[in-house]
């Protein structure tokens, strides 16, 4: 009895171990090829919302307003009561550091 039980465990073990061998080998490759794999970007995976905050401009500053000479930007935004960035938004065509004179610019 002693035999047979020795010639059991033999068997067990010539059974186990290419298996145990095959785990391994599938392992390694899968951590290979996942690390072949391009990876998505973190920018695509995350989507960021932003609201625009809302400017409520007063109804006596008018539609458009027609640049003079001498005018900046800046000094546009102060004299109505509105920012840059808001008046940039609303002409996305317009270049701040060169406002053409008689060019017409949104205001509202």
């Amino acid at each position: 009895m002693g035999a047979m039980a020795e010639d059991r465990r033999f068997s067990i073990w010539t059974i186990l171990a290419p298996l145990g061998l095959i785990a391994v080998f599938v392992v390694a490759m899968l951590l290979v090829r996942g690390a072949l794999e391009p990876q998505p970007s973190s920018a695509a995976e995350t989507t960021v919302t932003v609201a625009e905050p809302t400017i409520s401009v007063d109804a006596s500053v008018p539609t458009f307003y027609s640049i003079r000479k001498g005018d900046t930007l800046s000094a546009i935004a102060d004299r109505y009561g509105v920012t840059t960035d808001y008046i940039v938004r609303l002409n996305p065509n317009l270049n701040p550091m060169a406002l053409a004179i008689h060019a017409k610019i949104r205001l509202r």
